[in-house]
């Protein structure tokens, strides 16, 4: 079952909501559609914009150390000599 639909009413540039208008025109879409999928992708960058400060602060509290930092590099030299760079 879909998610209840909300009704709001929002302000922008004149500028914007000229240019939101040729696009949506010539893709046959809606106003809604249009700030449904901007609000989708706004969301999603959100959220892994938050996965980023989670992993950035786990690596932080616990870092590599050397020693894992050499065995991967050890790991990675042969892979990055056959590369034809």
């Amino acid at each position: 079952m879909p998610a209840r639909a909300v009704k709001v009413a929002i302000t922008i540039p004149e500028n914007e909501f000229r240019q939101v208008e040729a696009i949506r025109k010539q893709l046959k879409t809606t106003r809604s559609g249009v700030i449904l999928k901007a609000l989708e992708h706004w969301l999603a960058a959100q959220r892994e914009a938050q996965l980023d400060r989670t992993y950035q602060a786990a690596y932080r509290r616990k870092p590599e150390s050397k020693a894992e930092i050499t065995a991967q590099q050890l790991l990675a030299l042969p892979a990055l000599m056959s590369e034809k760079w």
